[in-house]
């Protein structure tokens, strides 16, 4: 049985977004490490995302990890995360 989670649901990559799609029920959204520095349609759905329903992001506890997660702080305004 899988957890359902209301929220939407950001992660690193794509093999992250696989195992997490095995453990949950959620929309789910893969970054592309960094790719989502130069992906305003992907920043857009993001900040959209957290103003509907809010967002819950998983990366890395590694430094790339961290500026993702300031980067998503950035792009949307604290709000819904």
């Amino acid at each position: 049985m899988k957890l359902a989670i209301k929220e939407v649901v950001i992660c690193e990559g794509r093999y992250d977004k696989i195992k997490l799609e095995s453990l949950i029920d959620a929309d789910i959204i893969a970054l592309d490490g960094f790719g989502i520095f130069k992906n305003a349609e992907k920043k857009a759905i993001i900040r959209e995302a957290a103003k509907k329903r809010g967002i819950i992001v998983l990366t890395d506890s590694d430094n790339a990890g961290m500026v993702i997660r300031n980067h998503i702080k950035s792009i949307t305004g604290d709000v819904g995360v």
